[in-house]
């Protein structure tokens, strides 16, 4: 293996500078994420009792169902949440138990489980995302048009690197 003074590749223009500054932004984003600082304000400013990752489970099965033709599942939710099958299946179950998630069975497969929002489930999605993007827009609400605008653009791009 290369020495790690080896692996430092320098970039053109003084870029090494807003690197790393991008670098420590993202550092300071992802410990947010970890103790899920946004999702627990906005639990909070609406008052739920509720854990964000049951959110995230609700969130992840709102948006598979948008693009995932054959529905649903467990593995959908283990999958887009980056958990695995076992902890999905408990994360799912709890939001069952709460009445944010319903189980049907698959059309095409009936020994095959498919998942569904509820009524509460889909309320509080919606709920949810507004509060969260209250707080947003409180964050960025001294910035022009043209700069939100641009930041959106970028952060859209730069977010491909999740993707894989």
């Amino acid at each position: 293996m290369d020495r790690i003074e080896d692996l430092d590749d320098h970039l053109p223009d003084g870029r090494d500078d807003a690197v790393a500054r991008i670098d420590a932004a993202l550092g300071r984003l992802r410990r947010s994420m970890i103790r899920r600082g946004m999702g627990r304000r906005v639990l909070d400013e609406l008052a739920l009792a509720i854990e964000p990752a049951i959110v995230e489970v609700v969130d992840a099965i709102d948006e598979a169902a948008r693009s995932e033709a054959d529905g649903v599942s467990v593995a959908t939710v283990a999958e887009r949440l980056v958990v695995d099958p076992s902890q999905a299946s408990r994360l799912v179950a709890e939001a069952v138990r709460t009445g944010l998630v319903e189980r049907l069975a698959s059309q095409a497969d009936g020994r095959r489980s498919l998942l569904r929002l509820t009524d509460s489930g889909t309320a509080l999605i919606a709920a949810t995302r507004q509060a969260k993007r209250r707080l947003l827009r409180a964050q960025i609400d001294d910035w022009s048009d043209a700069e939100v605008a641009a930041f959106a653009d970028l952060l859209g791009r730069f977010s491909a690197i999740a993707r894989g």
